[in-house]
């Protein structure tokens, strides 16, 4: 299970034990046959990708707050945007919990449980959920990938859907191609197969590291592959302008982060400067560089 931290984190070694760690830092927690990764947007407030990298990645919501600022304002309206209803938030001594329920009424996060500042609670809590999975196909998108001497091309990733087992072929999208799972390991240990929830890294053969990219996606699904796309957005009542031909802005579609050139403003039609894989997941547009960064989230129109 992976819980995705935000707003105003104080050391969450108190929850895990600090693992990979990029522009997103794990920290992963085990008790007994449970583990849980927690995910934090390490490179947040300065890169808006990592926030949207979280919230696609999680299952669970853990948002800490002190105060109401600027940047706990973005965190919350991206967590609505994106409609999520699984979380908690964990409030300090000075929050006046009767106002920052008025802040929440009417968002996606209305029926989060209100936690207290004690990392021993949050982690019983956090390790007892339970989480619905699915099994309908196999679906491991990648965070991180790299060379391994002896070892070969090694992805980093939590298994979304389905289950994964050593020796079964996969695709990678959206560059369409073969793969064989060489080894699983879940937390170090060497497993033979991985449930939907895991988090695993997996020895692939057939394929190069420098041929992947984040957010390319592990499946035995066919997967439809975008360099051109048309969205159906829900746009940020707070965004400060229209968007307008000719102008680049930036998409996040699962974990894949790519630059794209408007083509047609009513349609939202956007040109992407590389292709992208697509499973039917929310898609941001985002102006990195502006005062209000997330534009809005859509999906694809199809046909």
């Amino acid at each position: 299970m992976i819980v995705g931290c935000f707003g105003q984190i104080e050391n969450l070694r108190e929850l895990g034990k600090k693992g990979t760690s990029s522009d997103i830092t794990l920290y992963n927690y085990k008790q007994g046959d449970k583990i849980v990764s927690y995910v934090e947007p390490t490179r947040y407030p300065d890169k808006i990708a990592p926030l949207i990298y979280t919230i696609n990645m999680m299952d669970y919501a853990l948002v800490f707050i002190k105060e109401l600022t600027g940047e706990l304002g973005e965190t919350l309206l991206a967590l609505d945007m994106a409609k999520v209803k699984h979380g908690s938030f964990v409030l300090g001594d000075y929050v006046d919990e009767d106002l920052f329920n008025q802040v929440i009424k009417g968002t996606s996060m209305k029926n989060f449980d209100i936690l207290p500042w004690n990392f021993i609670e949050i982690r019983e809590k956090i390790i007892n959920l339970d989480i619905e999975r699915d099994f309908s196909y196999t679906k491991i998108p990648i965070d991180h990938h790299f060379k391994v001497k002896s070892v070969g091309t090694v992805v980093l990733g939590k298994v979304e859907k389905g289950i994964v087992k050593v020796h079964d072929t996969l695709k990678i999208y959206p560059i369409d191609k073969e793969v064989l799972i060489k080894s699983i390991q879940i937390h170090d240990n060497n497993v033979n197969e991985a449930r939907a929830g895991d988090r695993v890294g997996l020895a692939l053969k057939g394929v190069d590291s420098e041929e992947i990219g984040r957010g390319y996606i592990l499946t035995n699904k066919d997967i439809e592959v975008y360099d051109e796309i048309k969205l159906n957005v829900e746009w940020n009542p707070f965004k400060e302008r229209d968007i307008n031909v000719g102008e680049t802005y930036q998409i996040v579609c699962n974990l894949q982060y790519v630059s794209c050139t408007v083509e047609d403003k009513d349609e939202v039609k956007l040109k992407l400067n590389k292709p992208i894989a697509y499973d039917n997941e929310l898609i941001w547009l985002l102006d990195g560089s502006a005062k209000i960064r997330i534009l809005g989230v859509g999906k694809i129109k199809k046909g």
